[in-house]
């Protein structure tokens, strides 16, 4: 398929997913977190082979986006420990979408008659959540753990996604980082604005520690060298489309 057409679709099925008025009044009122375009691309190319025609391939990945969604808005519902409580309407509304996008996607699959997919992206959920907590309480044995655990944590439910639909081991592992990799240049930018950063705590341990010498922003630089490391060592010969090359392109040259 051509950059273009890749384009193309991938807008219908973004399309698909804005296309519900709850959402709208949700992207009105609801400062939580957005669609995942990154994510939305990597599950595109992971269905893609299948036999599914295009509505229903474009149902699938739309209802995957609403767990992903599900989640992190759920993830983002703050403890009373928390430093910056929400208000009570914050509270509300996150608590509305977090429901919302679940029904959505329960629906859906429900719909399409794929309840083994959705176990799977459940198993995703709850990797997503155990890898999460054994990063914030640091039950990790050493670097290697450190970086599957956070790969999980952004990945997990891509991961199920992509084995569900029969994807080879590189491919998997390939898309897994390079959705971590996202992540990782988002908190760099991150860092650089507010001189806060989620990972500090992991570095103050001393994961990961390639620079025995390193400053926090060194010891992420050097993260991401290691998880572009582990792109490129599994591309050779990986078969994906013109846009998805051109979308690692730029990862891997920022």
């Amino acid at each position: 398929m051509s950059y273009q057409g890749g384009v193309a679709q991938l807008k219908q099925v973004e399309a698909l997913v804005l296309d519900q008025t709850a959402y709208r009044f949700l992207g009105d009122n609801f400062a939580g977190p957005k669609m995942d375009k990154d994510q939305m691309l990597w599950l595109h190319e992971a269905i893609k082979g299948t036999n599914l025609d295009d509505k229903v391939a474009h149902q699938v990945i739309g209802a995957t986006l609403y767990v992903i969604l599900a989640h992190d808005t759920h993830d983002g519902i703050d403890e009373p420990s928390d430093a910056i409580q929400k208000t009570l309407q914050e509270r509300q509304l996150t608590v509305l979408a977090g429901d919302f996008y679940s029904s959505l996607y329960y629906r859906a699959l429900s719909g399409l008659g794929m309840i083994d997919l959705l176990a799977a992206l459940q198993s995703g959920v709850q990797e997503t959540n155990e890898a999460k907590v054994n990063l914030y309480q640091l039950h990790i044995t050493g670097d290697e753990d450190y970086l599957t655990h956070l790969i999980m944590s952004k990945a997990a439910i891509f991961s199920r996604f992509a084995t569900y639909f029969d994807c080879d081991e590189a491919f998997i592992s390939v898309g897994a980082h390079a959705i971590l990799l996202t992540h990782l240049l988002a908190e760099r930018k991150n860092w650089l604005f507010s001189n806060h950063s989620l990972f500090q705590a992991a570095y103050e341990h001393g994961y990961m520690a390639l620079n025995v010498q390193a400053d926090f922003a060194v010891w992420l630089d050097d993260l991401i060298v290691t998880v572009k490391a582990e792109i490129k060592a599994n591309m050779g010969g990986l078969a994906i489309s013109e846009m998805m090359e051109e979308r690692l392109k730029e990862l891997l040259g920022q």
